[in-house]
């Protein structure tokens, strides 16, 4: 009796802590649900509706990450909405610095909803700051990861967590009404 009191004690913190780290964001054509990588928290911000931080001391303002989805009226294509991207980028700060990022997720498979298509763009601004934006399409809605460091040395201590958030994340059709 005492084990089984033990078990079931285990398998409610299990489910505390990995609840407790899920999240998941809503647009009225999209459901995305994701899990906060370890040593990461939510910040509340008016501008991004999930911004998250590392929770360690001393930590840049350029240091995130954060997940949003973007709902159009017809199918959009990643193609066009990264090369908009870019060029309003560089006619902001036309010092920046715009590569192809190669780097691959598996949860991203063409199916009644994902179009299995999706593409990272490196971004290295005059500051040193570094971004990753990753662009992932849907039948009707433009997803974006982005992971943003003040520096190459945050950049490469941080994308792994970035690789985790997005390994994470499940995209879902949705017809969400808000009242």
């Amino acid at each position: 009796m005492k084990s089984k009191a033990y078990l079931i004690l285990f398998f409610v913190l299990i489910s505390l802590n990995f609840y407790a780290q899920t999240k998941m964001l809503t647009g009225n054509k999209h459901l995305i649900i994701l899990n906060i990588p370890k040593n990461w928290i939510q910040v509340q911000t008016d501008e991004i509706p999930f911004l998250i931080k590392p929770y360690e001391k001393e930590v840049s303002d350029n240091t995130y990450m954060y997940v949003y989805g973007l709902d159009y009226g017809s199918s959009p294509d990643l193609n066009l909405w990264i090369q908009g991207n870019n060029d309003g980028l560089k006619d902001q700060i036309p010092e920046i610095k715009i590569n192809e990022f190669d780097i691959n997720f598996e949860n991203f498979k063409k199916d009644n909803f994902l179009t299995g298509r999706y593409r990272a763009v490196k971004y290295i601004y005059p500051d040193f700051k570094e971004e990753v934006l990753l662009v992932i399409e849907t039948q009707t809605t433009i997803v974006t990861a982005v992971l943003s460091a003040k520096d190459n040395d945050e950049f490469i201590k941080y994308l792994n967590s970035f690789k985790e958030l997005v390994n994470s994340v499940k995209i879902n059709k949705a017809n969400v009404t808000f009242k």
